[in-house]
Parts: C-alpha cells; sequence; structure tokens
C-alpha cells in the first residue's frame, strides 16, 4: 500500500498509469504500453529514475509504483510542483536545461537508469538536457524524448524540417548507431539503438 491507496504487484505501466490519471496511459498519448516493452525487466531493480517535467505529479507516481525499489526525480519550472514529493519521490524547481541545476540533481541521484523529457517540448531545452545529461545514463539505460510532435508545429518555435528542431536532431543521432561505417564525430556516443513512436523516441544507450 503506498499513500493509502492497495498496489498490485503485476500491475501493468498502463494500469498505474490510468489509475494514477497520467496522460502516458492508453486514454491519452499510450507511452506507458512502449514503456513497458523497454522497461518490464527492470521492475524490482534499485532503478534511478529522472522526469523532466511534473505537471500533477502523476507519472512520478506511477513511476514510484511501478519500480518498487526505484528512486524517482522530477524537474519542474512551477515551484508549486515541490507539493508532489513524497515517498521515494524528490522534486526540483528550475529550468531543465540549467547545467547547474542538472547537476545539483545527479550529485543526489547518482548516474540515471531512466530519463524521461516531458518538459517544455521546445527544442533549446530538449536538446540542452539531452546532451547534459546523456553522460551520466548508464550503460543500458533508456533516455525518451515523449512529444517530439512539436517539431513539426511553429506555434512550438519548430516546422516541418526546420534546422533547430528535436526530430532533426534526433535524425542526426541516427548516424551515431552507424559511427564505425562513416567514422564521424558522434551527436552523443554510445547509442545502441533507437526506436521512433507517435509523438516519442526512445534512446537506448550501449
Amino acid at each position: 500500500m503506498i499513500d493509502g491507496v492497495p498496489t498490485t504487484p503485476h500491475e501493468s505501466m498502463d494500469a498505474l498509469a490510468l489509475r494514477h490519471g497520467t496522460d502516458k496511459g492508453s486514454q491519452r498519448h499510450d507511452f506507458a504500453r512502449v514503456y513497458d516493452r523497454f522497461l518490464s525487466e527492470w521492475r524490482e531493480r534499485p532503478v534511478r529514475v529522472l522526469e523532466l517535467g511534473v505537471y500533477e505529479g502523476a507519472s512520478l507516481r506511477m513511476w514510484r509504483d511501478y519500480f518498487p525499489q526505484g528512486e524517482i526525480h522530477g524537474v519542474d519550472i512551477k515551484r508549486q510542483a515541490v507539493e508532489h514529493a513524497g515517498e521515494r519521490i524528490h522534486v526540483h524547481v528550475g529550468d531543465q536545461k540549467d547545467p547547474e541545476l542538472l547537476d545539483r540533481i545527479l550529485a543526489q541521484s547518482g548516474p540515471l537508469d531512466l530519463v524521461v523529457d516531458d518538459g517544455s517540448h521546445r527544442y533549446p531545452e530538449q536538446r540542452g538536457s539531452l546532451m547534459h545529461l546523456w553522460p551520466h545514463v548508464k550503460a543500458g539505460g533508456v533516455y525518451v524524448m515523449e512529444d517530439i510532435h512539436t517539431s513539426y508545429l511553429e506555434r512550438w518555435g519548430m516546422g516541418y524540417r526546420a534546422e533547430e528542431s528535436t526530430v532533426e536532431l534526433l535524425k542526426d543521432i541516427i548516424d551515431d548507431i552507424h559511427g564505425l561505417a562513416h567514422k564521424q564525430e558522434p551527436v552523443l556516443g554510445s547509442v545502441r539503438s533507437m526506436h521512433f513512436y507517435f509523438e516519442t523516441c526512445v534512446i537506448c544507450k550501449c
């Protein structure tokens, strides 16, 4: 039982998403079932998770219940986000692309197993967070970019095949997987695989 609510040991991530009300569930973006494919083997591990973007804290509670031995960190620019801290949940206030903030979090969390970017959905923040945090993702870890459909929308400061957009950055990172063939300087390095789904991309580290 957590926060007075009984939990089911083998509850799927989608079931947890729906119960906690996060939009990662199948009623909205349907990200949870994608995550299950990559993370189900980690469920009993003492994983370290960082989610960029807290909103109402629903997904932080989803991660906490999905990983009963995990430590969950969340970042949000709004100060009221700290209200969602709790058992094994740490909330940090600030800009997701602020390197000093990210370094303070990393000093507390240590290397990360999973990073989920559900923050600003804008290119400068998405790129800044990825480039700073990727070296601190453990070997075999996963970095997820959510809501990358904003790369095609002018109201988010991007557009179809705009040079400075998150999707174009992710296309460049695909080259890292084939570095042995082209021998050019990598964008991230240590990229084992990338998996694209509608609105989201999963990057797996070697």
